[in-house]
């Protein structure tokens, strides 16, 4: 994915950039001076469309320089959920980045029909991986879960380049039985009502009753 950007001088001020339609932003990383810019609105909605925060992106600045960033930091106001501000982190080509990728779920697990519950308990995996190897997602296909069955780190066929920084036990997803599910939550629930009407409540170990 590529966007346009043009340089801004630091007296330009943000609301007027912001009313012709352009985003401030500064891009700033690996041998590379700070340097802002603008980019258009409207290419930058459709940019966030397809990207995640692990997705490498061309930024061509001027028409002439093109930067592989990523999507270090977006600030949006809270009310108008305009963009305020974009960070562009410039990555070392030759050098290594830890980043969490996000996951995506795909398929219907056969569990399901069978009265389980599919929980997820990654929703993103920490790797290590060169930045133009880094995934913007990973996708894990839940078809073939049954009941009891889960997705392991070591089961994901990682591309290329790409190291999970996950113990490969570690489960991502899995398929519960709901009877399960009801049986762990029933405790705790308990635990909450507190005593039962007409049942005093019994006093803390190394607590003296009073009355």
């Amino acid at each position: 994915m590529m966007v346009n950007a043009v340089r801004r001088p630091l007296t330009a001020k943000a609301k007027a950039l912001r009313r012709q339609g352009y985003v401030p932003a500064v891009l700033y990383g690996a041998h590379v001076a700070s340097l802002h810019v603008s980019i258009p609105e409207k290419e930058l909605l459709e940019l966030l469309d397809h990207v995640t925060r692990s997705t490498p992106v061309e930024v061509k600045v001027d028409g002439r320089e093109t930067y592989h960033v990523f999507l270090k930091e977006i600030q949006v106001h809270p009310i108008t959920e305009k963009f305020l501000h974009l960070d562009l982190y410039v990555a070392d080509p030759n050098r290594p980045l830890e980043m969490n990728v996000p996951v995506r779920v795909v398929g219907m697990a056969r569990g399901i029909k069978d009265g389980g519950i599919l929980e997820v308990l990654h929703s993103s995996i920490p790797v290590q991986a060169l930045p133009a190897k880094m995934p913007p997602r990973i996708e894990l296909d839940v078809s073939e879960l049954g009941v009891g069955q889960a997705i392991l780190v070591k089961d994901v066929p990682w591309p290329e380049g790409v190291v999970p920084l996950l113990p490969l036990d570690d489960a991502l997803v899995t398929v519960a039985a709901r009877r399960a599910l009801e049986v762990e939550a029933a405790p705790a629930a308990e635990a909450a009502a507190g005593p039962a009407e007409g049942e005093a409540a019994k006093p803390s170990e190394g607590e003296t009753p009073t009355g």
